[in-house]
């Protein structure tokens, strides 16, 4: 498929609703940092990448018909929209990552999770993990995370972050958030930030 065809119906469909484009694109750029920096522990494709991208660039336009259960109305309007560029696995894999990006993790007993065969489910696990963490990091929806890069250890995985503040909203979010990465990747997502040179020369750890 013609990447530029799908990105422009991904972005179609966010305008179409009004998305955060400032949230969403600190979001997708975020998510596609994590992925390509943990290539080798998920062993993913680039095109898998792209759809874990426009899963991030719609996973709020849910709020266009409700804030209460917006992933869940994300998902639906994914699916119900034209995606012609896509194929309709594709489209589900978008649907089920862009929901599962808060609240319950997935599980078979949710009906279009439930549809989908054991590769795609498993696709959808870490590529929402990922989604998680990511909007977790923007939690403040004001793209505070200027860089990013992750460090693995035998039991968790930093994330290195240059930002001008510290982050304590994000920090929490994640910490709320990074369930479904631990289960897939087993490993406790952390955090250190340093502010940029210029600003100070010091760092400030934080983690979970």
């Amino acid at each position: 498929m013609d990447s530029k065809l799908q990105l422009d119906a991904i972005l179609q469909i966010a305008s179409r609703y009004n998305y955060d484009s400032l949230h969403s694109h600190q979001v997708e750029c975020l998510a596609g940092t994590i992925f390509m920096e943990l290539l080798e522990y998920h062993q993913l494709s680039r095109d898998d990448r792209k759809l874990l991208e426009y899963a991030a660039i719609l996973h709020d336009i849910g709020y266009y018909v409700a804030r209460k259960s917006h992933h869940r109305h994300t998902m639906m309007m994914i699916l119900t929209e034209p995606l012609i560029p896509f194929d309709r696995e594709d489209v589900k894999v978008i649907a089920n990552v862009a929901r599962y990006h808060r609240k319950a993790l997935p599980t078979p007993e949710h009906t279009v999770f439930g549809t989908l065969n054991e590769a795609d489910r498993q696709k959808v696990r870490i590529l929402a993990g990922i989604l998680r963490v990511a909007d977790a990091l923007d939690h403040a929806h004001k793209s505070l995370v200027k860089e990013l890069t992750c460090e693995v250890t035998e039991d968790s995985v930093v994330f290195h972050i240059v930002s001008d503040q510290d982050l304590p909203e994000e920090i929490a979010s994640l910490n709320a958030r990074g369930d479904l990465f631990r289960e897939v990747f087993r490993k406790t997502p952390k955090v250190k930030v340093e502010v940029p040179r210029l600003a100070s020369p010091q760092a400030v750890f934080q983690t979970s």
